[in-house]
């Protein structure tokens, strides 16, 4: 003979277990709402460093967002990434003037929030160019007739030709230029493959204290097109901005405090980019320190600067239309 169930003592285990359940949540700190998700794309390389220190702090999470994480290894991708929707946040890394280009071809689509980069004849330290220690080449005019590699994207392909074009080389017909992905810069230039290589850090500081190459031009985007020179930067899509403004001031905040961090004590944070990018451990005290200027102290000279890049690439054609960096920038106070 079959037993009935006990209904009412089901209902009141129920009820029970759901009030344990609910004491459970409040003795742990378990939130009752859910962490909001935020597609987070970066590039591994020292402009990251913001990210990479919230991440280890735990910052995002602290202010109930989740962070989805989406590592690249080109610029051009990382933009394309924000442009099909895919990525919403670059929380410092992303080339300002591959998001510009894009943002010129797609109106209304993303806004820059923050700067990275290197400043001339100081130690922040942005950019390099790099040869072989046998190599002959011992100035930007030696490059005539040499294969360089440089970043992918349009940005450090216009910016390698704007500066060979000063140096009295034609670009387009005494070089040739190559596109490298971060992860097989430093092989090209030490196999050979490539005679000369303009890159980013941690990429330079790594091969110089590997003994591999040695630098020609150290800071090469502050010292030949403008300075400060930001090769990296804080991006936002539009319609993240749109759609979730509370989060998006949330993310500023977090970067904000964070860079406020980096600034007093880049050494402190500087271990952090051997477990993200790879730097031995060997060679962290060697990397150079960035400039991180978040958007309540980007200053007019930090935004003069950047529309000179503006100014540049419409003036190579890259884009269409020429416009204000202004119109591109946003601050926290700008998001209600």
């Amino acid at each position: 003979m079959r037993r009935r169930l006990n209904v009412f003592s089901m209902r009141r285990g129920g009820r029970l277990a759901f009030a344990l359940c609910i004491l459970g949540q409040a003795a742990w700190g378990v939130p009752a709402t859910a962490a909001e998700k935020v597609v987070m794309g970066w590039l591994p390389a020292t402009d990251a460093l913001p990210y990479f220190v919230a991440l280890e702090e735990k910052a995002f999470e602290k202010v109930g967002i989740e962070v989805v994480d989406r590592k690249f290894t080109s610029p051009t991708t990382l933009v394309d990434g924000f442009l099909s929707n895919q990525v919403e946040v670059g929380p410092y890394g992303t080339a300002p003037g591959i998001a510009l280009a894009a943002e010129a071809q797609n109106p209304g689509t993303l806004k820059l929030f923050g700067f990275s980069g290197g400043v001339a004849d100081t130690d922040y330290v942005n950019s390099s160019l790099l040869v072989k220690p046998d190599s002959p080449i011992k100035a930007i005019s030696d490059l005539k007739g040499k294969k360089i590699g440089h970043m992918p994207g349009i940005q450090w392909r216009t910016n390698t030709k704007y500066i060979l074009r000063n140096a009295g080389i034609d670009p387009d017909k005494d070089v040739v230029l190559a596109e490298l992905a971060l992860n097989v810069q430093l092989p090209a230039v030490i196999s050979g493959t490539v005679d000369a290589l303009i890159t980013i850090e941690p990429m330079g500081s790594m091969g110089i204290a590997s003994g591999d190459v040695r630098s020609v031009v150290t800071n090469v985007g502050a010292k030949y097109i403008t300075s400060p020179w930001f090769g990296g930067g804080a991006v936002m899509t539009t319609k993240f901005i749109k759609e979730r403004p509370e989060t998006a001031r949330k993310v500023m905040l977090v970067l904000r405090e964070i860079t406020d961090k980096i600034q007093t004590n880049f050494d402190q944070y500087r271990p952090l980019l051997a477990k993200y990018v790879g730097v031995p451990e060997a060679s962290l005290p060697v990397v150079k320190k960035l400039i991180f200027r978040n958007e309540r102290d980007v200053d007019q000279t930090d935004l003069r600067s950047e529309q000179n890049v503006i100014d540049m690439l419409y003036k190579e054609k890259v884009i269409p239309v020429h416009f204000d960096i202004k119109d591109k920038f946003v601050r926290l106070d700008d998001i209600k």
